[in-house]
C-alpha cells in the first residue's frame, strides 16, 4: 500500500514591473515498504600469534559465507566492505604490553528476500560471524517513487501559489516562471544497528517499517 501527501513550505510575495511574483516551496512525500535490506557481517578474531589470527578468520567467514549462500543468497550480492589487521596493546603502570593481534572482516550482504532478513543474521552469527551492523533497508528502484514526490511537490507548490492570490485578491491566472528542485542528500531509508538476541527460539526480529521519500521544489510564479 503506498500513501503520498503534501507538505508545507514558505511564502514569499513582490512586486517587479507590471508582474506580481510569488514565491513558495512545495513539498512532496511518498511512503512505500521496502523490498531489499542490506547488513554489514563479518568475524573479528583475536590471537597473541598474527598467523593463528588470520587463520581462525579465515575458516569463520568461509563457514559464515557458506551458510549464506546455503540461504540462497548469491555470490555477488555478498562483497567486503572492510579488512584489517591491528596490534593490542594494553597499559600497566604507565607501560603499553602487546598483547597480539586483532583480525577484523566485514562483508557487506545484499538481502532481496525481506522474509529471510532475521533468518540471514542468526545464521551469519551462528556460523561464525560475532560482528552484525548497518542494517538498512532500501526499494530497488528509488527513482520513480523520488519522481512521484517531485510530481506532488511541484503540485503542491502550484497551489499554494493559487492560494495565496486568491487570499490577495489577484483574480488574475497565475504561471510558473522556474521551479527549482532542492538538492536531496542521502538515500532514502530507516537504519538500524540490529540487537543480537540468539537466545530466542523465535530468531532475531528485523521490522523494516516503511521508508519515507521526500521531493522538495521552489516555485516562482507571475500573476
Amino acid at each position: 500500500m503506498m500513501m503520498v501527501n503534501g507538505g508545507c513550505g514558505a511564502y514569499n510575495t513582490n512586486n517587479a514591473g507590471n508582474n506580481r511574483k510569488i514565491t513558495v516551496s512545495g513539498e512532496g512525500i511518498v511512503y512505500s515498504a521496502p523490498n531489499r535490506a542490506t547488513a554489514t557481517v563479518g568475524v573479528r578474531t583475536e590471537n597473541p600469534n598474527l598467523q593463528a589470527a588470520q587463520t581462525e578468520n579465515a575458516e569463520n567467514s568461509a563457514s559464515m559465507l557458506k551458510s549464506l549462500q546455503n540461504l540462497g543468497i548469491a555470490k555477488d550480492d555478498i562483497k567486503t566492505a572492510d579488512f584489517r589487521i591491528d596490534p593490542i596493546y594494553t597499559y600497566e603502570e604507565g607501560k603499553q604490553l602487546f598483547q597480539g593481534y586483532r583480525v577484523t572482516h566485514l562483508y557487506t550482504v545484499t538481502i532481496r528476500n525481506l522474509a529471510q532478513a532475521g533468518l540471514a543474521i542468526d545464521t551469519a552469527v551462528a556460523n561464525g560471524a560475532n560482528e552484525v551492523m548497518n542494517i538498512q533497508f532500501s526499494v530497488a528502484e528509488p527513482q520513480a517513487l523520488y519522481n512521484q514526490a517531485l510530481s506532488i511537490a511541484v503540485i503542491d507548490s502550484y497551489n499554494k501559489a493559487q492560494t495565496i492570490a486568491r487570499t490577495l485578491g489577484f483574480h488574475t491566472s497565475i504561471s510558473p516562471l522556474s521551479i527549482t528542485e532542492e538538492t536531496q542528500k542521502g538515500s532514502p531509508g530507516p537504519f538500524l544497528v540490529a540487537s543480537m538476541d540468539t537466545s530466542s527460539a523465535k530468531g532475531t526480529p528485523i521490522e523494516p517499517g516503511k521508508l519515507e521519500i521526500k521531493a522538495t521544489v521552489t516555485g516562482t510564479y507571475i500573476t
